[in-house]
């Protein structure tokens, strides 16, 4: 049977007994409608607070008050332009609260601990470029220097810290607040201590959000200096939760030389500095590979993509590791490249941190988002 439109009483009548109000219509097509730049849409972002209709008078209040000016508009434009074409709707107004200082990272007030000095959010476009190796080598090495430092594992489909650090579990909670597990120096927290280590985490954006919101709010982190963030690959719902709840003083992406890396690399970048997140640099790893026997180095995976890459997008070349089979085993075995004195790889990561942290560290941060 064909849906019958009813104007006067704002309904849908589809089939025999089920119908479908003109305000539920409207819900609907709010849900298909995407945050620019994402695929996550508008309603799960909580971004539309109340809809109401009356004899096709349909009012749609939108809490985008606090987002850049042009995101607005482009929100704007977005719901006027699919609402008025829904059967029914005679007339649509929008509201919108009163403009606020523009702040593009999105409606979520951030939530991150005042006793947290800086969080760093370590990135890539792509997959298996090591990532989490980065990330778990910068916060030893950080630990390592004097630094107060704790680690999120954000990579919820993929949680590997926890076995890069050799912990397995977190110490019993304390006052209502999780305890973060603490090795190396490193207070660590990941979603792989709350699950069994072979059942896989099947969740949709507003649940990881939750739980990156649960990371930041409800451990104990105590005093931190730095607090480094190992996101999954990609630019979705991940990342954008701990911009907006968090607000990163600056993040770092990890690709190797070849260019299919590169290429999703240059994402990651677009996004932080989208959302208006300082990019402090590349990391290119598995630079090369040091033959033992003939000591020549070998370009595995291209030479001088992460160079030209820095060079490109203007942004500082951090430090360039070696493919060191003791990378692989340490990370295997729970103790990171950068407590070992004779490993390449872990001497460049410690100069790596220290540039970061001497970044971090200058009063008026020398490096802006783009």
């Amino acid at each position: 049977m064909e849906p019958v439109n009813d104007d006067k009483r704002g309904k849908t009548n589809v089939g025999m007994g089920n119908k479908m109000t003109l305000k539920d219509q409207v819900w609907q097509t709010l849900k298909s409608i995407s945050y620019p730049g994402y695929s996550r849409d508008l309603v799960s972002f909580g971004l539309v607070s109340r809809v109401a209709e009356c004899d096709g008078l349909v009012t749609i209040s939108l809490v985008v008050g606090n987002l850049a000016p042009d995101v607005q508009q482009t929100i704007i434009g977005l719901v006027r332009a699919r609402v008025e074409q829904e059967p029914g709707v005679k007339k649509l107004n929008i509201e919108v609260g009163a403009p606020q200082v523009a702040n593009p990272r999105a409606a979520p007030a951030p939530v991150a601990p005042a006793s947290i000095s800086h969080i760093i959010a370590v990135g890539s476009g792509k997959g298996g470029v090591g990532k989490s190796t980065v990330a778990v080598n910068l916060a030893v090495a950080m630990a390592q220097q004097g630094l107060r430092v704790g680690l999120i594992d954000a990579d919820v489909y993929g949680p590997n810290v926890p076995r890069m650090l050799g912990v397995e579990s977190l110490p019993p909670p304390q006052d209502g607040k999780i305890t973060p597990a603490e090795v190396y120096g490193v207070r660590v927290v990941s979603i792989a201590f709350l699950v069994p280590a072979d059942k896989p985490v099947i969740w949709r954006g507003p649940l990881t959000d939750k739980l990156i919101r649960q990371f930041l709010t409800d451990v104990a982190w105590g005093e931190l200096d730095v607090l480094v963030v190992d996101l999954p690959p990609g630019t979705g719902d991940i990342a954008l939760s701990l911009i907006q709840h968090a607000q990163p003083s600056g993040a770092i992406v990890v690709a190797t030389p070849q260019e299919v890396a590169l290429d999703d690399a240059r994402k990651a970048v677009a996004m932080f500095q989208q959302l208006k997140v300082p990019v402090l640099g590349v990391v290119e790893n598995m630079s090369y590979f040091e033959c033992d026997d003939c000591h020549k180095q070998h370009d595995l995976f291209g030479h001088g993509g992460g160079e030209r890459f820095s060079h490109e997008l203007r942004l500082p070349l951090l430090g360039m590791l070696p493919l060191e089979p003791s990378v692989r085993a340490g990370g295997d075995s729970g103790r990171p490249a950068a407590l070992q004195k004779n490993s390449q790889a872990g001497a460049e990561l410690r100069k790596i941190a220290d540039r970061i942290w001497q970044t971090l560290a200058q009063p008026e941060p020398l490096l802006e988002a783009a």
